[in-house]
């Protein structure tokens, strides 16, 4: 936050005084101190404290399967190339029986006149091309081992 002393009214950016001052100064610029940024270490903790990272979940499964994290990464990497590629060829996918993944295709939007909310001006909203995206809905296996 940024305040400017302005004859003998303390002013923040937006021009609303905060309190009179006894001493009469041209113009002082102040700045609030602001609280030093996070370590990385800190963000990432604070961040995935309540779920397992990627590596962490293969190391999981490769401690399970008496394998090595590296060849259960391979297979998951595989499994989901697969899968993509089943999504592009037919349109749907079931991913190890618990999970329903479905291609959903969006039409292309014209372009088109509006109206600025902000500014209240006329202006041309863009064209937006068509696209594809993944919908993916739990099996009824998967919903049972939830809950």
């Amino acid at each position: 936050m940024s305040i400017f002393l302005i004859g003998r009214c303390v002013v923040d950016l937006y021009g609303v005084n905060i309190f009179r001052v006894q001493t009469s100064i041209s113009c002082v610029f102040f700045t609030e101190t602001m609280a030093p940024a996070m370590k990385a270490k800190a963000m990432k903790a604070a961040a995935g404290a309540s779920g397992l990272t990627a590596s962490q979940a293969f190391a999981k499964i490769a401690e399970a399967t008496e394998l090595k994290p590296k060849q259960v990464k391979a297979v998951v990497t595989g499994y989901v190339e697969l899968a993509a590629a089943e999504l592009k060829k037919n349109g749907k996918f079931k991913l190890g029986g618990v999970l329903n993944m479905k291609l959903k295709k969006k039409a292309a939007s014209p372009a088109r006149k509006g109206v600025n909310p902000f500014t209240k001006e006329p202006c041309v909203f863009k064209a937006k091309p068509a696209s594809k995206t993944v919908r993916v809905l739990p099996l009824g296996k998967f919903k049972k081992m939830v809950n």
